[in-house]
């Protein structure tokens, strides 16, 4: 037998997109009740420290390939999302509830609304926020209220600017924010489209 026939195969390098992939399945896991979010930073932090593929594969071997979505017609439960230090996100296609509570401690929480499905006129969202920051991104047309959201010595700043769309969903927050910040805007515009002053 050859060397060249000895030798085993190389371990497959994987790139930063292998191991986005990866983390957004990890969220997505727990945004539906699979995961903990104490497993999630454990997870997280295997996930980034990943080289191979043999390092990430095991890391989501226990979750099905595709994300679980709401059944057409059947309304989405209540929305929990709780982060202590890391980051979360919602985006892309998902369905909002009418109800969504975020806490975050001192890290990030997103919700992107942009491509999301929303069978509401109103979502109540609870945001509390002690060091972290709640970002929530509407599509243009769309209304936010903060009346109900209040700061000791964060921020809170609705961007959400203009007349909404007749018919068009909102969200109506409340909360509290200590040192960190809840903040509502449009989505930003890429390069080229603030360099031809396009819309978002």
């Amino acid at each position: 037998m050859s060397d060249a026939q000895e030798r085993p195969a190389p371990a497959l390098r994987i790139a930063d997109a292998d191991r986005d992939a990866a983390a957004e399945r990890l969220r997505e896991a727990v945004a539906v009740g699979r995961l903990e979010l104490a497993e999630l930073d454990e997870r997280l932090t295997a996930v980034y420290a990943a080289k191979t593929r043999a390092d990430l594969e095991p890391l989501t071997a226990d979750l099905p390939s595709e994300p679980a979505q709401p059944r057409s017609g059947v309304e989405a439960p209540p929305l929990v999302l709780e982060t202590t230090s890391g980051s979360l996100k919602r985006d892309g296609y998902w369905q909002v509830p009418e109800r969504i509570t975020v806490e975050c401690t001192s890290g990030t929480v997103k919700l992107d609304f942009t491509a999301a499905e929303c069978p509401h006129r109103e979502v109540a969202v609870e945001a509390y926020a002690k060091s972290g920051s709640v970002v929530l991104v509407v599509p243009h047309g769309w209304w936010v209220n903060l009346d109900d959201a209040s700061a000791s010595s964060g921020t809170v700043v609705n961007k959400v600017k203009g007349p909404p769309a007749a018919g068009a969903p909102g969200l109506r927050v409340s909360g509290t924010v200590k040192s960190g910040s809840i903040k509502a805007r449009h989505p930003r515009r890429g390069f080229w489209a603030w360099l031809l002053r396009r819309p978002a």
